[in-house]
């Protein structure tokens, strides 16, 4: 009776333990690919860089539109002046009396008064200036400034697409090489409970005389290196992981969050595709990569230009307007102040060249012609670059496959002989040694191919990203 209550008390403990345990389960985070892409997109520092000069990029063509236009200027200023330098002006009267031809006994007398005819300078004084300048001819410099700035913002562009894209690449690539090491760690866990007992069953056998004692010996340094080699694994996993949080600003991500399946067969479709199909998508102008280098060349032809129209005595050409006031009171607070005629109205045409500069302009367009070849040069290279890491991962695509069916074949051949050393075991015939033995060569014959799978697969994804 209390052996029954203590039975159902221990299922009762169990139970609610597993409801526990699942309940913390499921409300775990989980992170999909498109999650963890969506935090790259949004957190991550060299996206969110390129993303900054971008938008510069943009306002500098808005200031290379600016330019074209004219730009207007308006000056303003004020004075307070304590001591005036026109002070009040005043009149003798019989001075202007005397300057009068009177007839004889007419002349009046003022008596000596003084009248003022001017109350003295105001203390105030204010000026006002507007100006436009409107560029007429500058040897072209404006006009390919704008498609230079163009060109410029439209690579800025292309850099950050061309970055999404290798971010997305990257992200996968991790995912899949932490799919393919968690399956190597399950298979090298099992494989070390093989060996742990393969050292039991040497042990025994040495001490019984049955086995040398070499042998055990190097059953426990077969297994020794297992843990060493469990070890380095989870050492590569926690360096997926940790990148995995920079990239994705995910400080406290881990493995048993990240929620991602991959099937094999995925790049099935990729392998068996015409190989000449996907390098001209690879080397399609429409790529970012290929784009991004001639729209480099573009930029460093209109740069050449630009350069050449600014060489010595080769002048700018603008025309200014101005409209200027000034007076000691504001407009129409001012009395009679369009009989003052304080305004001002200038229209000019302005001409400047460098006569000489010590040879820098004509050394500046040398500097860009040399650049504009060095991005011929790296237009060529750039293809040359594609077309070696298709054929790179190609080659090692091809070799993978190779091996991968020879392993195939080894891992047949160790699952039949686990069957007959379980058979002759299962008999009495047999030695535990010799069954777990092959136990633990299967196991190595499929890690072996797991790391080939996940080398083509590394392959696969690097051709997909320079084919989309």
């Amino acid at each position: 009776m209390k052996k029954a209550g203590f039975k159902k008390l221990f299922i009762l403990s169990l139970a609610l333990c597993l409801t526990s345990k699942a309940s913390i389960a499921f409300s775990q985070i989980r992170y999909t690919m498109e999650d963890l892409q969506q935090h790259m997109e949004e957190n991550n520092p060299e996206l969110l860089s390129l993303q900054e000069e971008y938008r510069r990029s943009r306002l500098d063509v808005h200031d290379a539109w600016g330019g074209l236009g004219p730009s207007v200027d308006l000056q303003f200023s004020g004075t307070y002046m304590f001591n005036p330098p026109v002070d009040a002006l005043y009149l003798n009267v019989d001075e202007l009396l005397n300057s009068i031809s009177w007839p004889s006994g007419v002349r009046p007398s003022s008596n000596g008064q003084y009248v003022k005819v001017y109350d003295g300078m105001e203390p105030t004084l204010y000026n006002f200036q507007l100006s436009i300048t409107q560029p007429l001819f500058t040897w072209g410099k404006l006009t390919n400034a704008v498609i230079l700035y163009t060109k410029i913002s439209s690579i800025k562009k292309a850099q950050l697409e061309s970055k999404q894209q290798q971010m997305s690449t990257e992200l996968k690539t991790r995912l899949v090489t932490l799919w393919y090491l968690s399956k190597i760690r399950e298979i090298i866990e099992e494989e070390s409970l093989y060996a742990r007992r393969l050292v039991e069953v040497s042990e025994d056998a040495a001490k019984s005389g049955m086995l040398l004692e070499q042998d055990a010996l190097d059953a426990r340094i077969q297994a020794k290196e297992l843990d060493i080699a469990l070890q380095d694994l989870q050492e590569q996993l926690n360096n997926q992981i940790l990148e995995l949080r920079r990239s994705c600003g995910l400080e406290n991500l881990e493995l048993e969050e990240i929620d991602f399946e991959f099937d094999e067969a995925e790049f099935d479709s990729l392998i068996a595709s015409d190989r000449s199909v996907i390098e001209e998508k690879a080397l399609s102008e429409d790529r970012n990569s290929i784009r991004m280098v001639s729209d480099l060349l573009e930029v460093n032809k209109l740069a050449e230009k630009i350069a050449k129209g600014a060489v010595n005595w080769k002048p700018d050409i603008a025309f200014q307007a101005s409209l200027g006031y000034g007076g000691s009171r504001l407009p129409l607070f001012e009395p009679n102040y369009l009989r003052k005629d304080d305004y001002t109205v200038n229209l000019s045409i302005g001409i400047k060249t460098t006569i000489w500069d010590g040879g820098k302009k004509v050394r500046d367009v040398s500097r860009k012609i040399s650049e504009r070849k060095s991005a011929e040069i790296n237009q060529q290279d750039v293809k040359g670059e594609i077309r070696k890491t298709l054929n790179s991962n190609w080659n090692t695509i091809d070799v993978c496959n190779m091996k991968i069916d020879y392993q195939d074949l080894k891992i047949s051949s160790a699952e039949s002989k686990i069957s007959q050393n379980e058979l002759v075991f299962s008999t009495g015939y047999g030695s535990e040694t010799d069954l777990l033995s092959s136990k633990i060569d299967c196991c190595n014959q499929k890690i072996e191919k797991l790391k080939l799978s996940l080398s083509r697969a590394v392959s696969c994804l690097t051709i997909l990203y320079l084919a989309q």
